[in-house]
């Protein structure tokens, strides 16, 4: 019955052909000879238009090619192959004698696109009217050099598009139902993508990262809180005497307040020479001891990275070294753009880059903040190439040190190949709350292009002397609560603990760092099961609820995993608007409180202060939170790994499950939930934990607990009335 009403609800949005179920039948075929273009047919119903493949001397002077029927371009201009691979992705190879070569797909006047690029546009989650190339965004509004991208749109209209590529490219949405690419290459490999079921985004998402790359699962102390500064070189406090003591004042804070923490990182000024980079090694007078300090951290329990650029700053040894040896891009002015990036297709120079990075692993860093890349240090059309070459190299850094999953490297620039090497970050979000409501559409927008494990500058990056404010910076720390990384700027005259901020904001920082640490078991199993699939964990609303049409332009909500529905206020005052995805048989009940339900398709008024944030789970979720990290836990004596799962039974909801990834095997655990309306019964059983811990049941009466075994086993609960009946 819930298929029969998904088909209906997505045929009154979107057309019906355009969610046909995916069959052997599917076929991809030539419409058109002159110009040539190809349609995806199920039956008689065409899913897929195809409009025109385009080719050309500039990349704008391309126009429609013609060919054959067997895909013979005409005067000599090469061959167009398509393949079908399986019921739901076909292959288009196009090779020519033009040096552009491009694509373009026509669709209903009403569908939408998504993809391409992290940052959102006129703060939208579609592609209306964006016309722009794939590489690095600059400054802009909300967000600066916000830069996850990829050559993958998808569309309202029933499938996705990937281009299988490192040349530079642009993308042009600008006339409605239509999508025009050009890359500069003479050949192109694109994938035409289907859903697996009608309104599947989620499988156009898998579909694609199967076909490009998946993300490693990150050290454990990758996902945060971390904490750090814009320059650790100053803003000294009572007792601090240069950057290793600032370092040694935070987490003497932390410590006091019982906040949980996992990492830290030193962004630039760290080294010695022309801005701090390039002669790998930390300033003595600032790092009087690098190995025994970062020691020490590890001690205490955080992990420490460090920033790093492919940028060769003058006179440093990077320059001088690379300048010898005719490594570093030509051209480009050392002074006005601060140092030319390396050319790292030169193996001589990738080898001498990774030799020298090696000295941060060889004294205890275990990530590297992966900065720069689109700045002008090196040709627009390097882009693409020489990032992902800068990422691997850094990654190969860690890895030889480390092995796999061991560190956290993150990067604000990266194309789609790189996600297996790097996480990512969302660049220089504005301290404001424009910048707070860019950056959670980056969010989305990330999760949509196949970038899971995301964060952003909690408060934000670009401050002013009086940036952030304390109420926004409450607010940002929610957000970061529910992101996969909660990484926070402190330091430079902006610090918790220090005036001009009050208690009241340590308060909010204990909270949300140490709710975040607690669900580390969830993000982590979203995480690993991200690695295999490629779906994001934040989630735009229309991912878990194509069928309703007014879920499609949110920007400021998203689920959060398929549990949790997270509405951040992204505004001052405290107050907004939820709008709750579904219709009326959808109920989410508010997560802090455990009383309210809300139905799908309303929308109400929400006024918090800034000690909490909307926040909802749905019918028959489970949530696996606990503490199964260490890290810097000291005031814990006989400190043990411990798990909660806690449950919400609805008994219109007869079975939910969940996925736990138990770090310690490897493996993914199923935990089950059944709930019988007639008997009033939910049973919950479960495989190997890792840990022992408590199962804890929330009901329209309240909680009830029981022990959960680290081998595994069940509980059943009776006289059960659901805390989701009204």
């Amino acid at each position: 019955m819930l298929w029969a009403r998904l088909v209906l609800s997505l045929a009154s949005v979107f057309s019906v052909q355009a969610w046909t179920v995916p069959n052997s039948e599917n076929s991809i075929s030539v419409s058109s000879t002159s110009p040539f273009s190809l349609v995806v047919s199920s039956g008689k119903n065409t899913l897929v238009n195809n409009s025109a493949i385009l080719a050309g001397n500039t990349n704008v002077s391309t126009s429609p090619v013609s060919a054959s029927a067997s895909g013979t371009i005409s005067n000599n201009g090469g061959q167009i192959i398509t393949t079908k691979l399986n019921s739901t992705i076909f292959k288009v190879e196009v090779n020519t004698s033009s040096p552009f070569v491009g694509s373009s797909f026509s669709t209903s006047i009403g569908a939408s696109f998504y993809g391409v690029w992290e940052y959102p546009w006129s703060q939208r989650l579609d592609n209306t009217n964006v016309s722009f190339e794939l590489i690095g965004v600059g400054n802009e509004d909300g967000v600066n050099w916000d830069n996850a991208r990829a050559p993958f749109f998808f569309t309202t209209a029933g499938y996705g598009v990937y281009t299988d590529t490192q040349e530079i490219g642009s993308y042009d949405f600008t006339v409605p139902g239509q999508v025009q690419y050009i890359f500069n290459s003479s050949s192109l490999v694109y994938y035409i993508i289907l859903p697996e079921t009608p309104g599947n985004f989620k499988s156009i998402i898998s579909q694609y990262t199967a076909l490009s790359a998946h993300i490693e699962l990150p050290a454990d102390t990758g996902y945060g809180p971390t904490f750090w500064s814009d320059n650790f070189e100053q803003d000294f406090h009572a007792g601090v005497h240069n950057a290793q003591e600032n370092y040694y004042d935070v987490v003497n804070h932390l410590y006091f307040n019982q906040i949980h923490a996992t990492s830290m990182f030193a962004d630039r000024p760290y080294g010695t020479g022309n801005s701090s980079f390039g002669n790998f090694d930390f300033d003595p007078v600032y790092y009087p001891t690098p190995k025994e300090f970062i020691a020490n951290l590890s001690a205490y329990g955080f992990d420490f990275q460090v920033w790093v650029a492919n940028r060769a700053f003058l006179d440093t040894e990077l320059y001088n070294v690379s300048q010898a040896n005719g490594w570093l891009f030509p051209g480009i002015d050392p002074v006005q753009f601060l140092g030319p990036a390396l050319n790292l297709s030169i193996p001589a120079a990738y080898d001498y880059f990774k030799e020298r990075l090696g000295y941060f692993p060889s004294v205890g860093v275990k990530g590297y903040k992966i900065d720069r890349g689109e700045e002008g240090e090196m040709p627009d059309h390097e882009q693409n190439i020489q990032q992902p070459l800068f990422e691997q190299l850094c990654y190969e850094s860690m890895t030889e040190k480390w092995g796999p999953s061991h560190f956290y490297n993150f990067a604000r620039s990266a194309v789609d190949r790189s996600r297996a090497r790097t996480w990512i970050w969302n660049g220089d979000s504005h301290s404001n709350f424009s910048g707070l409501a860019y950056s959670v559409a980056s969010g989305i927008r990330a999760g949509l292009v196949g970038f899971p494990v995301w964060s952003s500058d909690t408060g934000g990056y670009v401050r002013g002397p009086n940036d952030p404010t304390e109420e926004l910076w409450a607010r940002w720390m929610w957000f970061s609560t529910f992101s996969p990384v909660y990484e926070l700027m402190l330091g430079t005259n902006h610090t918790p603990w220090y005036p001009p901020y009050t208690s009241n904001l340590v308060s909010v920082l204990k909270d949300t760092a140490n709710l975040h640490h607690a669900l580390l078991p969830y993000i982590k199993s979203y995480t690993y099961q991200a690695s295999q699939n490629g779906l994001p964990i934040i989630r735009a609303l229309f991912l878990e609820h194509p069928e309703d049409k007014h879920a499609y332009g949110i920007t400021d909500q998203y689920f959060f995993g398929e549990q949790f529905f997270v509405a951040p206020i992204v505004n001052a005052g405290g107050s907004r608007s939820v709008y709750f995805p579904g219709d009326k048989r959808t109920k989410y009940l508010e997560y802090f409180n455990k009383t309210s339900i809300y139905v799908g398709g309303s929308t109400v008024s929400v006024s918090l202060p800034v000690s909490s944030v909307p926040v909802y789970v749905t019918e028959g979720a489970i949530i696996p939170s606990g503490d199964i990290l260490q890290a810097n836990n000291k005031w814990t004596d006989d400190w043990k790994p411990h798990i909660d799962i806690e449950v919400f039974p609805s008994f219109d909801v007869p079975q939910s499950s969940f996925l736990y990834y138990n770090g310690d095997t490897g493996k993914s655990v199923e935990l089950v939930m059944t709930s019988n309306k007639k008997t009033g019964t939910v049973k919950v059983t479960y495989g190997s934990l890792g840990a022992n811990g408590t199962l804890v049941l929330y009901t329209k009466g309240g909680q009830q607990n029981r022990t959960l075994s680290a081998t595994g086993g069940e509980a059943v609960f009776h006289d059960v009335r659901s805390a989701f009946e009204h």
